[in-house]
């Protein structure tokens, strides 16, 4: 007897959950033979391989670094928005600009959101090449969308298509290092997502002399053309650790394991570090679950949850919603603190750029010092990874609520030093826990997990870019065609943000860093040590008929 064919449903549904499950993967030995060494790339299932220099995982904090360089091109697009406007509209400040800064950061997260399952399963260089022959097309079709003067065709080339590249690029080294650190986790996922304050910075002050050069279009060419050099050399190092993979006593899910000194030797080094306190993750999860609650935190055992259980945890739902709220006003002074120091304060478009610039340092600090701090809070103060985690982003939320709060008393006052101090602190936090959270991510969820998990939060936060950026610009140009000054429009728009920014931060409070609370049969919540939600789970019975049911 045929079984009954799948309805159109169904086969969605499947699919969907193909999607979103990652296999364990096992890897031939030709490709971990071959990834032995540094130039080795792989075409059409045939590694082709220079044996000169052995690979070291040492590299990929340096072609981390490059790539995230390239990308943090993004957060210099404030200094592109009046001459893109003047060039195309004659005047500047119409505010059409900016809206590919928005579609861009928008289809950055959704890009990370939906491809990150593939990605774990082809690997970050699979994820490089067609990352940055993306942003190569999109560099192309921006070039000559300006060339026309069509904001359109700038919106599909920027905002589509170099959004789309920018998106894997973000993720692929991210992930990778995560695996391959597992005794820096903080460390490596600073290094991953530093480079993009840097990027920022120097690209702030290399658009307008670029511009000045060739033009306004071409810049997109130029630009396109050194980046897509450095993503593809970029994409030759990248690579997944093998499964057997293990360093300073820990492998890549961060499970204690035996490593002996000759072979940190033969890894290439010289130092084997194995941290003070590590989580212990039972394979079986029937034997999990018969352990008793009560073990001492340092070592309570962590399920390996797959992919679909992580992402429909509450824990990262709440994540989610914290993230979009750390984000969101560094989002939308990222994209206005050119515009907002020309309009606002009267200052030159090359004053405009040095801001942007110096912004870019802040958040390049901040990616790479918020996480290192955390990894020495693990050590120093002996707590849980996640908690130490937990505790930079509460700082986070807290500082962002306070500096937003007195902006607009600077912006009235014409405060323009005070101004850019405090922007500077807050994109310190921005930039702390865009470097953050890949490292929260992998203690709380696994190291499998870490690519689709990082790109579904990244959607988080392109959803402050868009929604956030989109409302915001919205609402100030009505109220300028309304009689309103830029001051009152601005203000205006920040109150409401502050408002956003203190609902969803105090989600940080909701995100559960005890495997205790965690992994118990239920839904528990402590704070200080305390437990302040507890509630039991139902517990399922076979009835008479010999289904399942369930009684509280």
């Amino acid at each position: 007897m045929t079984p009954p064919a799948k309805s159109c449903s169904d086969k969605v549904k499947g699919a969907l959950i193909q999607h979103w499950t990652v296999p364990d993967k096992k890897r031939p030995a030709e490709q971990d033979a071959a990834e032995k060494y540094l130039l080795t790339v792989c075409i059409f299932g045939k590694y082709m391989t220079l044996p000169w220099i052995k690979f070291k995982r040492w590299y990929l904090l340096v072609t981390s670094f490059l790539v995230q360089f390239c990308i943090g091109a993004i957060s210099s697009w404030s200094v592109l928005n009046n001459p893109i406007d003047v060039l195309i509209y004659g005047k500047k400040d119409k505010g059409m600009a900016v809206n590919a800064f928005y579609i861009s950061v928008g289809m950055l997260g959704t890009t990370t959101a939906i491809m990150g399952p593939w990605l774990e399963r082809n690997g970050p260089r699979a994820g490089m090449v067609l990352g940055t022959t993306s942003f190569l097309i999109g560099c192309v079709i921006s070039c000559i969308s300006l060339h026309a003067k069509s904001i359109v065709g700038l919106y599909i080339g920027y905002g589509l298509f170099c959004g789309f590249g920018n998106g894997i690029c973000y993720t692929s080294p991210v992930s990778a290092l995560q695996k391959w650190f597992p005794d820096y986790r903080g460390a490596a996922a600073g290094f991953a997502v530093s480079g993009f304050g840097v990027g920022s910075v120097v690209w702030a002050k290399a658009y307008l002399p670029i511009i000045a050069w060739t033009s306004v279009p071409d810049l997109f060419i130029v630009t396109g053309c050194v980046m897509g050099v450095i993503l593809y050399s970029c994409a030759v190092c990248l690579r997944n650790p093998p499964s057997s993979f293990h360093v300073g006593g820990l492998n890549i899910h961060g499970e204690v394991v035996y490593e002996t000194q000759e072979e940190s030797f033969q890894r290439g080094e010289n130092v084997s570090i194995r941290s003070s306190l590590r989580y212990e993750s039972a394979t079986n999860l029937a034997a999990q679950e018969e352990e008793d609650p009560s073990t001492n935190d340092s070592k309570a055992q962590v399920k390996k949850l797959t992919l679909i259980q992580s992402m429909t945890s509450p824990d990262f739902i709440c994540m989610c919603i914290m993230f979009f709220g750390n984000q969101l006003y560094g989002l939308i002074v990222l994209s206005k603190l050119s515009t907002m120091s020309t309009t606002l304060f009267g200052k030159t478009a090359a004053q405009g750029a040095d801001i942007v610039s110096i912004n870019g340092l802040f958040s390049f600090v901040g990616r790479l010092v918020f996480p290192l701090i955390s990894d020495v809070i693990v050590r120093v103060f002996n707590v849980e990874h996640a908690f130490a985690r937990k505790c930079l982003f509460l700082y986070g939320v807290i500082s962002q609520i306070v500096i937003i709060a007195i902006i607009p008393t600077l912006i009235r006052n014409d405060s323009y030093t005070v101004f850019a101090v405090l922007v500077f602190l807050l994109t310190l936090s921005y930039g702390g826990g865009l470097g953050t959270i890949p490292c929260f991510l992998t203690d709380m969820f696994g190291a499998f997990n870490i690519g689709t998990l990082h790109g579904l939060i990244l959607w988080a936060w392109s959803l402050g870019g868009v929604v956030g950026g989109l409302v915001f610009n919205a609402k100030y140009t009505a109220a300028i065609k309304n009689g309103a000054t830029p001051e009152d429009a601005y203000i205006d728009s920040i109150y409401k943000i502050l408002i956003v920014v203190c609902v969803t931060g105090s989600f940080v409070f909701m995100v559960r860093t005890n495997p205790r609370d965690r992994f118990e049969k239920g839904y528990h919540h402590s704070l200080f040590g305390k437990r302040v939600i507890s509630i039991k789970p139902k517990d399922t019975t076979v009835n008479q008929n010999g289904s399942m049911q369930n009684e509280v």
